[in-house]
C-alpha cells in the first residue's frame, strides 16, 4: 500500500513527500482518488496507534481506523478538494489520537494532479493549532479559547468566559469564532460532546443516563436530541447499529 509509482506522472515529488516526513509535529498522509490511504508518515501512524507506516496503510480508509461521524466529515473535504482541484487550507477539525483523544488539528489538503491536469489522488499535512499558529496563526487569539473547552467541556461554558480567556469582548469573540470554526461557540461544545459521546458509547461498559451525565447533559432527553442532532439516530439505535 506504500508504493508511490503512481506519483510519476504527478507534478509532486517522491523527494518532496519524504523531506515532510521526519519534520516535528508534522502529520501527513498521501491519499489516491478512492480516499485510500497509500502513503504517511511514521508521526502519523504512531498519532494513530500503529507501529510502522505499514500497518497504518493496510488499513486502507479512515472509516477502518476513526469513527464513522469523523471519517464521513474527512472523505467529504478529501471529494471536495479531488472533485474541484482546488487546494483546501486551514481546516480546522478534531482528529483523535490512538487513544480517542480527541484534539484540534488544522490540516491543508492538497490535489495531486498529473501534467494533463488530471486528479490522480491528494495530499494532505496536519498539525496541532499549537504547533500551526506558531506558523500561521490560522486560530489566532481563540486558541486559549480552545484549552478552556478542551479541560471543561462537560461544564457549562459561557461566551462570556471564553471571551474574557482570549481577552476580547464577547461580539469580538463570536465573530472570530465563527468566521474559523462556521458555527457558533455553544454549537461546537455541543457537537465535541457527542463525539465524545459516541467513542463512550462503544468502548466502555456504561449506559446512556451515566454517558449523558458524565458529559453534563442537563437530563437524559437533552442528551438525545442533540446526539440525534447530530449523528442522525438516537445513542440507542446508534449502539445497536455498531454492535456485533
Amino acid at each position: 500500500m506504500t508504493n508511490l509509482d503512481f506519483l510519476d506522472d504527478c507534478i509532486i515529488s517522491k523527494e518532496l513527500l519524504r523531506a515532510h516526513q521526519d519534520i516535528k509535529g508534522i502529520l501527513c498522509f498521501l491519499k489516491n482518488r478512492q480516499c485510500e490511504l497509500v502513503w504517511c508518515n511514521l508521526l502519523l501512524a504512531e498519532h494513530c496507534g500503529f507501529s510502522s507506516v505499514e500497518e497504518l496503510c493496510n488499513a486502507q480508509d479512515d472509516f477502518s481506523i476513526h469513527s464513522t461521524e469523523l471519517a464521513e466529515q474527512y472523505r467529504k473535504d478529501d471529494l471536495q478538494v479531488m472533485d474541484s482541484g482546488e487546494t483546501k487550507e486551514s481546516i480546522v477539525e478534531l482528529f483523535p489520537n490512538y487513544l480517542g483523544d480527541l484534539d484540534w488539528f488544522v490540516t491543508t489538503k492538497v490535489p495531486l494532479v498529473n501534467k494533463a491536469g488530471k486528479v490522480l489522488g491528494l495530499y494532505g499535512i496536519m498539525q496541532t493549532y499549537e504547533n500551526s499558529g506558531k506558523l500561521m496563526r490560522p486560530l489566532g487569539e481563540i486558541g486559549k479559547a480552545l484549552d478552556y473547552i478542551r479541560e471543561n467541556y462537560t461544564k457549562k461554558i459561557s461566551n462570556k468566559v471564553l471571551a474574557s480567556e482570549v481577552g476580547l469582548s464577547v461580539r469580538q469573540f463570536e465573530n472570530r469564532f465563527k468566521e474559523v470554526f462556521k458555527t457558533t461557540p455553544h454549537q461546537y461544545i455541543l457537537k465535541l460532546k457527542v463525539l465524545k459521546a459516541c467513542e463512550l458509547l462503544l468502548t466502555k461498559n456504561v449506559t446512556i443516563i451515566e454517558v449523558s451525565t458524565e458529559l453534563g447533559f442537563y437530563d437524559q432527553s437533552a442528551f438525545n436530541l442533540h446526539f440525534k442532532k447530530f449523528i442522525g439516530i438516537t445513542p440507542l439505535k446508534y449502539i445497536k447499529k455498531h454492535s456485533h
